[in-house]
């Protein structure tokens, strides 16, 4: 396994912030345009002016008494972060930061947390700072985790090219991921062998697997069979509970479940006639659980579940329902 760029060991605050810079760091290392482009793209156009991170060299600049033959310019420019993981910082704070920011120059004060503020509170931000400051501009940005990322990955999609910028990018990915930054669940799909149980899975629309089992959150479900996800839905329940084939009886460990779903898990496994303790079961739409046939054509079946990333394969936009997405997953492939 490749050693990643990023730390991965603490939720802490300082943690994130310094990964946040080390990322951005790492981009100004391998392109100072790609630096250039990601701050000027996280300001979704409200930027007042171009940003410029480097010397901007000019000829024969006209002026009053004369035409200057050379010129080197370094505009003066100042980011301030506050990272927050899962709240929005007090408004007083930030209106504080306001402090360090000087005239004549290029001041952004950046937000970044996984919530934002909602508009109201951006527009009290932005009154406050200019009635504290009137001499300053100060931009501010309510910026997400995922906007970090969503910009990285479109700098990417210009320049496919660099092995580099496509190392930095999936190593930071995997960092907000796995620290629960960001989360992908709105496009992964989780998909499980089925074996035998196949035909009982189908009927039923039921999957069961150990309680631990499954950590990354997800939204779309398949079953895989014979070298294909034969299946794909989203969750309509997962049910927590033991039962004793001998007595026929159920007992629940979870709560939130409708009578009709506890009725036909009882109905499956009445039918399985098996013992099962200490096991999750997925209880899948009746209506909404469509076939389709998305294949694999590397050599080997799976020997466990597997998740994939939708947006590998569909343009996630386009389709706007499960069965939609059934169809398009027939067309395409993977290892």
């Amino acid at each position: 396994m490749r050693i990643s760029q990023f730390q991965k060991y603490s939720q802490k605050e300082n943690t994130v912030t310094n990964n946040v810079l080390l990322m951005l760091s790492r981009l100004n290392d391998l392109n100072i345009g790609y630096y250039k482009s990601i701050i000027e793209r996280l300001n979704e156009g409200n930027i007042q002016q171009y940003y410029y991170p480097q010397p901007i060299f000019t000829q024969q600049i006209g002026m009053k008494k004369g035409i200057i033959d050379g010129h080197i310019e370094v505009k003066p420019s100042k980011i301030v972060i506050e990272t927050k993981l899962n709240s929005t910082e007090f408004i007083d704070k930030l209106i504080k930061y306001g402090k360090v920011f000087n005239e004549n120059s290029q001041n952004q004060l950046w937000h970044l947390s996984s919530v934002k503020f909602n508009d109201s509170e951006v527009t009290e931000i932005n009154t406050r700072l200019k009635q504290s400051y009137p001499k300053l501009n100060i931009q501010f940005n309510n910026l997400l985790f995922n906007d970090l990322l969503e910009n990285l990955e479109g700098i990417y999609e210009e320049n496919t090219h660099d092995m580099e910028l496509r190392l930095l990018l999936d190593d930071f990915s995997n960092y907000c991921i796995e620290s629960n930054l960001i989360s992908d669940e709105e496009y992964k799909l989780l998909f499980v062998p089925t074996g035998f149980s196949y035909n009982w899975n189908k009927k039923h629309k039921i999957y069961y697997c150990p309680t631990h089992w499954h950590s990354q959150k997800f939204k779309f479900f398949g079953l895989y069979n014979w070298k294909s996800v034969r299946t794909i839905s989203e969750i309509e329940t997962t049910i927590i509970a033991d039962y004793d084939a001998d007595t026929n009886k159920l007992t629940l460990h979870s709560k939130g479940h409708t009578d009709d779903q506890i009725s036909r898990l009882k109905k499956g496994l009445t039918e399985l006639d098996e013992n099962h303790y200490g096991l999750k079961y997925y209880i899948l739409p009746e209506r909404n659980t469509f076939d389709t046939d998305f294949k694999k054509i590397s050599r080997g079946g799976i020997q466990g579940y597997r998740y994939k990333d939708l947006r590998d394969f569909l343009t996630l936009g386009e389709y706007t329902d499960v069965e939609r997405i059934a169809e398009e997953l027939r067309k395409v492939r993977w290892k």
